[in-house]
């Protein structure tokens, strides 16, 4: 059975921060995520950062996350699903940063 897309996009709860008053444009699914993470000198990744970020330390860790993961119903609002366009693996590298205003 095909999960509720709208449903799905209706659900606000688990965001950290509300929603922004536009309108949303896109919509997609995260399917089948690992999440790996090694830790790494927070001092190496200050270095790299674009001013007015800094690393967002774990226990005085910066960490390294690889996330591999597929994507499903990609798609503009409005515009259906379309196959090999709306669903394709992606590998994500990144690592955790807070704004000049302290958040994450």
């Amino acid at each position: 059975m095909a999960p509720d897309w709208h449903a799905l996009t209706e659900r606000s709860d688990h965001r950290p921060y509300p929603l922004p008053d536009a309108p949303w444009v896109m919509t997609m699914s995260w399917i089948d995520l690992l999440f790996a993470h090694a830790r790494v000198d927070p001092d190496a990744v200050a270095r790299i950062l674009p001013d007015g970020l800094e690393p967002d330390l774990y226990d005085g860790e910066a960490w390294l996350g690889v996330v591999p993961f597929r994507m499903e119903n990609v798609r503009p609002r409005g515009v259906s699903w379309l196959p090999w366009v709306s669903a394709f693996c992606e590998l994500n590298v990144r690592t955790y940063v807070r704004g000049p205003d302290g958040r994450p």
